[in-house]
């Protein structure tokens, strides 16, 4: 309407400058006592076609207008939602950040991988010679062949790098494999996949209560030493704890009596405070990652004594979590046990964001050897070993994880198609582990501690 009132306010010059431009003079003539003259007043009829034709393209601009006006206050309303949308997306790029700076958009620099190339012949080599085995022969053949593709890709450039690096990535898994692995090994899964997880044969609320969603729980996972249940909660928006409870007997646990509660550090804002619900207990020791750095933490029961020690390249403080379905802070380093030994699993950015195990020194904490696999670790709800065997849960529903994922540290070999179900009472995972000494899973469920008993 303001066009159309705009129009009609300058209508009345334009008629003006019409009339004036218009102007006739003409000679009158003296007819019956009246002054008669001829008038042509064709030029001054109103233009009503014209101004019809105005009006109309006037009203269209005003329909125009409502419309655009109506779609900007329809944007206006939805702005503060696509503002938070963008917010989360920017939020959950920003751990891939790294794929840019990094370069890994790039092709693997000639020179990197020949320096992977050399290291890895160098400890073939060296493992063949202490302990010669068919295997270790295999590995001796297979380097070199890696080495020739190698050395013609340098020539022409027309290998594919990454294809390379994928292929030294499962050479070092199989050489990690040949030094640790004993020839023969089955322990209590002679076919080494799990084939299915009972219902929860313990559901118990945590002594604690509901004021504490995350944390970890078990029994010492370590056969040698003395039955010992433990529960460990986080408080500090579900990241920092500085307790674990302990119980001496299973029915002192069931029966929430007799707990020994111990301090690893003084509060939990001090540097050998616990961070992340991946912690456990492991030969009469606390195992867990420490205070707010991609290091780990060894404190012992008996002496009080804490080891630290560097985990190089780990992510943490979010960096990469587990993360299926929702994100679990605070979950990038883990541990984990089982007839092998004591494990750690992480992420780095040199995997890409994809999980790495290593194997550990119980006492020193220093890493005997390192898998790496292409499993996302974003991409899972949680981890645990089981006979040298890494399996991955994804989230299913509120009462249902389902473990679809296995990475066999003896053979390479990965498979992603296994449905194995775990019933569980709430939505978040903050822990699940194997105990070697039991064969049953642990899991801390929001509030919930609960047991299963695996199949093999």
């Amino acid at each position: 309407m303001s066009l159309m009132v705009r129009f009609l306010s300058v209508l009345p010059l334009l008629l003006q400058l019409n009339e004036v431009d218009g102007t006739q003079r003409v000679k009158g003539q003296w007819k019956a006592d009246a002054c008669v003259c001829n008038v042509n007043t064709t030029q001054w009829d109103f233009p009503a076609q014209m101004f019809e034709g105005v009006s109309q393209h006037v009203q269209s601009c005003g329909d125009f207008l409502g419309k655009m006006q109506a779609q900007v206050l329809l944007t206006e309303e939805k702005m503060p939602q696509i503002n938070a949308t963008v917010g989360n997306i920017t939020e959950r790029l920003h751990a891939f950040e790294y794929l840019k700076s990094s370069g890994l958009y790039q092709s693997l620099h000639l020179r990197q991988l020949s320096q992977e190339l050399e290291d890895l012949e160098r400890d073939i080599s060296s493992t063949h010679r202490s302990n010669p085995t068919a295997k270790t022969k295999s590995l001796t053949q297979e380097i070199t062949k890696v080495r020739g593709d190698v050395t013609t890709m340098q020539k022409n450039n027309m290998f594919n790098l990454e294809a390379v690096r994928e292929n030294l990535r499962s050479l070092r898994n199989n050489l990690e494999t040949c030094k640790t692995i004993q020839p023969g090994f089955t322990s209590t899964c002679s076919h080494r996949l799990m084939k299915n997880i009972s219902s929860p044969l313990v559901t118990k609320l945590s002594p604690y209560g509901k004021s504490y969603p995350a944390g970890s729980w078990g029994r010492e996972t370590n056969p040698a030493s003395p039955e010992t249940y433990w529960v460990q909660p986080l408080i500090s928006g579900n990241k920092h704890g500085n307790v674990v409870r302990r119980y001496r007997s299973y029915e002192d646990f069931m029966g929430s009596r007799d707990a020994q509660d111990v301090a690893v550090a003084p509060s939990h804002a001090t540097a050998n405070a616990i961070q992340g619900p991946g912690s456990l207990l492991y030969g009469e020791a606390f195992f867990y990652q420490c205070h707010n750095v991609r290091e780990l933490c060894r404190y012992d029961l008996h002496t009080q004594a804490t080891v630290r020690r560097l985990l190089p390249g780990a992510g943490f403080n979010n960096e990469f979590p587990y993360c299926y379905y929702s994100c679990r802070d605070w979950t990038d380093i883990d541990f984990s046990a089982d007839e092998t030994g004591l494990w750690v699993i992480y992420a780095t950015k040199e995997s890409h964001g994809n999980v790495v195990l290593s194997l550990l020194d119980t006492e020193s904490l220093n890493i005997t050897h390192t898998w790496s696999t292409r499993l996302f670790k974003k991409s899972v709800t949680n981890t645990f070993m089981v006979c040298g065997v890494l399996y991955a849960t994804r989230y299913d529903s509120r009462y249902r994880e389902v473990v679809f994922y296995a990475f066999d540290t003896a053979s390479g070999r990965e498979v992603n198609t296994l449905a194995l179900p775990l019933k569980k009472v709430g939505d978040g995972v903050a822990n699940l582990h194997y105990n070697p000494a039991d064969h049953r899973l642990y899991m801390y469920n929001d509030n919930y501690l609960l047991a299963y008993e695996a199949y093999f």
